[in-house]
């Protein structure tokens, strides 16, 4: 397979939390790596949690990525005690 920058960048753009990520890293807000959330996902497909508590919602990245995986009904509860933060986080969810 032959994968060139170009063609990276243009497929990432396709993700929609792709914005958000880039956002953040310019930002230096701390989200989790590409390679975390792709093993993540492979984790919440297997197990299939009804509930999720995330500790450190920063601009809500990984609570946007959890939640393209869970099944209906499921829940992600998140929580950020840095204020500055709450008002992107809720944007972005």
């Amino acid at each position: 397979m032959i994968v060139n920058d170009r063609l990276t960048s243009y497929l990432h753009s396709l993700d929609s939390i792709e914005a958000i990520g880039r956002e953040a890293r310019a930002d230096r807000v701390p989200i989790i790596r590409q390679e975390t959330g792709s093993l993540l996902k492979v984790l919440l497909k297997m197990n299939k949690p009804q509930r999720i508590l995330e500790i450190g919602t920063a601009v809500a990245y990984s609570a946007i990525l959890m939640s393209e995986c869970l099944e209906p009904g499921a829940t992600i509860t998140t929580v950020e005690k840095y204020e500055k933060r709450i008002p992107i986080a809720r944007e972005n969810i």
